[in-house]
């Protein structure tokens, strides 16, 4: 009864870490925090509200690892972030499948069964998880795409997102339509009005408070357009959004503003005939 007291109050106090103004300082904050999830989900495997924070909490952290490691200029200290993020990566979509295994069993072996659907008993009840399960295991595809047997995966991901969007199409403001305007932009195949269409649900669904979602857009489809204006106007639209209107989103807000700056200073890489600047006229 104690554990699950805990577990019951941890499972709920993520505000703390969304809101807080300092970044940085969350990072250096959930590995610890995640450790203690694991201490407590060894002794309540089946805490579905700590199982669906840990999944959270893996995958928020290891998505920092990713974003940094794209500004570390040492390829070999890069893709070693990157591996590590990989494995973080892992380990929330794990805890995520725990928590649909605990009430579905048998849905991890099913899911790679052509026999049936086993993502048509999912209730609404399950939209969190099944968030979190899709977008760790594309997340940990997108770190390391040398690895074509994870790769094979990326079709289970994409349907666990878009099952939350048949069983709760406002999930978190959008966050599926989000994921889908990363997942629709970037694939080889992927349909670029259909990403657009996401964004704009996910525009609406979250009322102009994720700036992350613009960053999504400008480098999922955008970049793979040339499309600089637009491109530009995107990374403007992420540093408009109002850290104070929005404080349960401040840490991913702040994370993608410092993001957006960074892409800035990479326009000439990104995009072909970006005008490089000429250092006397400033022009």
């Amino acid at each position: 009864m104690a554990i699950n007291s805990i577990a019951d109050a941890l499972a709920g106090g993520g505000g703390v870490f969304a809101s807080d103004p300092d970044p940085d300082l969350v990072r250096e904050a959930l590995p610890f925090g995640l450790k203690t999830y694991e201490s407590l989900l060894a002794n309540a495997p089946r805490h579905r509200g700590l199982l669906t924070a840990t999944a959270k909490g893996f995958t928020a952290y290891a998505y920092m690892l990713k974003e940094e490691s794209d500004r570390i200029d040492d390829p070999v200290a890069a893709r070693r972030q990157r591996l590590r993020a990989k494995g973080l990566f892992l380990r929330g979509r794990d805890f995520a499948l725990q928590g649909l295994e605990a009430a579905h069993p048998g849905l991890a072996a099913a899911l790679r069964s052509n026999d049936l659907d086993p993502l048509a008993a999912m209730k609404e009840a399950d939209a969190a998880l099944l968030f979190w399960a899709g977008a760790a295991w594309a997340g940990a595809i997108s770190t390391d795409k040398q690895d074509f047997l994870l790769l094979a995966d990326l079709d289970l991901a994409e349907r666990l997102v878009k099952r939350v969007i048949e069983l709760d199409p406002a999930y978190d403001k959008g966050a599926a339509h989000q994921f889908l305007v990363t997942f629709e932009g970037g694939r080889p195949a992927g349909d670029r009005n259909q990403a657009r269409a996401y964004y704009e649900t996910a525009l609406r669904l979250s009322g102009g408070g994720n700036a992350g979602l613009h960053l999504a857009l400008a480098e999922a489809v955008m970049v793979r357009e040339q499309n600089l204006p637009e491109f530009r106007r995107l990374l403007e639209a992420t540093h408009a959004v109002d850290l104070e209107a929005h404080p349960g989103q401040r840490v991913a807000n702040l994370l993608a503003q410092r993001r957006a700056r960074w892409l800035e200073t990479q326009i000439p890489e990104l995009f072909f005939d970006a005008k490089e600047p000429d250092v006397e006229t400033g022009s």
